[in-house]
């Protein structure tokens, strides 16, 4: 009797071919989420209960920020950021050996096409971040945008350190500029007419010691702020975006640009202003996903210049 191979249809074929390629990457990715996941759970207990890590801070800006929830609230927000820090603190590791599949579902970006518009309009902009949710994700912009794109990095002194800082933060295309010198070169960046660029700034930090302090209401208080992304757009006209980022589950975000455009850019701090109530409604939606270990308001409100 005479022996034939059944004849299945290419389709299947292609199928089985398409599931040992993708097997490999599947349990790369499900053997780092769970190594993670467990670092992350022993990172927290050691930073909340062994190091204590900025006990005293966090508690202290939580307390001032929401003055109306009770002691049993505060301390589950902060139980909750301790959780949050451990994973944030791996995330850069673990999307930087996360195979590209992975990769896309722990960054999810809704609404790409608010920057192809401004791209298509030949516009520059600049991309208001915050230290809210997950911000080291935002180095596959790249990935997502026809734009180059910059942002700032500030050297390490420990040279091994700072390479592999580099590393993490530019291997999907970002390009770094340090912070010294960043405003003169963001600029000029922001100024050329040949190439849009796209500027990504953390405009939440505190002011640098030395100068000019403005401040406004948010979270309850009178808080300094930076206005250097504000003065760029006002120097530039470049489009102005605030990118929201919600945690969906551990290690995984979703970006949503929301356009931050004013009629009268001359007004001070009009931009700043519309960037930290984006930034406010964030953290009131989830307040464990902020940074609330940063001694955001280490310079006093006496120092600074109001604006009403």
């Amino acid at each position: 009797m005479k022996f034939t191979i059944p004849q299945y249809p290419r389709s299947l074929w292609r199928t089985i071919a398409q599931l040992l390629t993708d097997l490999p990457a599947a349990l790369l990715s499900n053997a780092l989420l769970c190594l993670t996941s467990l670092l992350s759970i022993l990172l927290s207990l050691l930073l909340r209960f062994v190091l204590q890590y900025w006990k005293i801070v966090i508690r202290k800006n939580l307390i001032s920020s929401f003055p109306t929830k009770s002691a049993e609230e505060i301390r589950g927000l902060t139980s909750a950021y301790y959780r949050h820090m451990s994973d944030l603190l791996l995330e850069p590791f673990l999307f930087y050996l996360a195979p590209e599949r992975l990769r896309k579902r722990l960054a999810k970006y809704n609404n790409p096409e608010v920057l192809e518009l401004l791209h298509a309009d030949q516009r520059p902009v600049i991309v208001f971040a915050s230290h809210y949710g997950n911000w080291e994700y935002l180095i596959n912009l790249p990935q997502v945008t026809d734009y180059p794109v910059y942002t700032a990095y500030s050297p390490i002194k420990n040279g091994l350190l700072d390479r592999m800082m580099i590393r993490l933060r530019s291997f999907l295309g970002v390009k770094l500029i340090p912070k010294k010198g960043f405003y003169r070169q963001a600029l000029s960046l922001l100024r050329q007419t040949a190439i849009p660029n796209l500027l990504v700034v953390i405009a939440d930090q505190r002011p640098a010691p030395g100068s000019d302090k403005f401040h406004i209401s948010f979270l309850d208080q009178e808080t300094a702020v930076q206005t250097g992304g504000e003065r760029m757009a006002a120097s530039s006209q470049a489009a102005v975006v605030y990118v929201e980022s919600q945690k969906r589950s551990r290690f995984s975000y979703e970006f949503t640009f929301r356009l931050m455009e004013h009629p009268d850019r001359s007004t001070p701090l009009s931009i700043t202003k519309s960037y930290y109530h984006f930034l406010e409604n964030s953290i009131s939606r989830a307040p464990s996903y902020w940074l609330w270990s940063h001694n955001r308001w280490k310079i006093p409100a006496a120092g600074a210049i109001h604006s009403s």
